[in-house]
């Protein structure tokens, strides 16, 4: 099936452009949705926003439907203690998360291991106070921070959010993690790179991405210490 303007950057890691789903496909999106999904979607009333929702929600289930071998619209979701996304229905191993900023929308999925995934534009990183959130970083991050210019304060700022955000979601932390224990290697190229860290007696492997104005980050539960 085409589903228009999908990249896939890597392995079950989905990146899609949600305008430009809708320009260039003729599928009906919506016959993807669960009935609760389409009662929820009638009352976003923003025709932009309400696209989006629509296309985030079925473009999931197609996703995800063509690792499970069944229909969209059979798929149940339900969430953790900590609001993370899990498929109740059919029973499976797959894993998933996925997150969007603006039109864009990425999906990661691997069998049997926990994933976390972030991504943010150039412009929803606007709209923080970057310089204000020093708590996002480790003694030893903070201490390198302090020794950068501010562009390199900016850079170093949303490639710290979005790796981190990463890694808490694959250990089905959320908001509970304190960001400013996770030490990430700092001073190198980290673009591209694949990196192991451990963390919460945990071991990850995360990645960073840059792709055009969209900083992304993966991260996989590996292991447990």
């Amino acid at each position: 099936m085409k589903l228009g303007a999908i990249t896939l950057l890597k392995e079950d890691v989905y990146l899609a452009d949600l305008d430009q789903c809708k320009a260039v496909s003729e599928i009906s999106y919506e016959d993807y949705l669960s009935e609760e999904e389409k009662v929820r979607l009638d009352l976003i009333t923003i025709p932009v926003s309400r696209n989006r929702v629509m296309l985030r929600r079925s473009l999931t289930r197609i996703i995800l439907s063509s690792l499970l071998g069944c229909s969209p619209n059979k798929i149940r979701f339900c969430r953790n203690s900590y609001g993370k996304p899990y498929i109740l229905e059919p029973v499976t191993d797959v894993r998933f998360n996925l997150s969007h900023s603006g039109k864009y929308l990425i999906l990661i999925a691997d069998r049997n291991k926990e994933v976390g995934v972030d991504l943010e534009t150039a412009q929803s990183f606007r709209k923080r106070k970057y310089e204000t959130l020093e708590a996002i970083y480790s003694p030893e991050e903070f201490v390198f921070y302090q020794t950068l210019s501010m562009r390199e304060q900016y850079q170093m700022f949303c490639r710290t959010w979005v790796m981190k955000e990463a890694v808490t979601k694959a250990l089905t932390l959320g908001l509970t993690a304190d960001l400013n224990k996770i030490s990430l290697p700092i001073g190198v190229d980290l673009s591209g790179a694949i990196l192991s860290l451990k963390y919460y007696r945990a071991v990850l492997k995360i990645q960073w991405i840059t792709r055009e104005d969209n900083q992304i980050a993966i991260a996989y539960w590996e292991e447990e210490l």
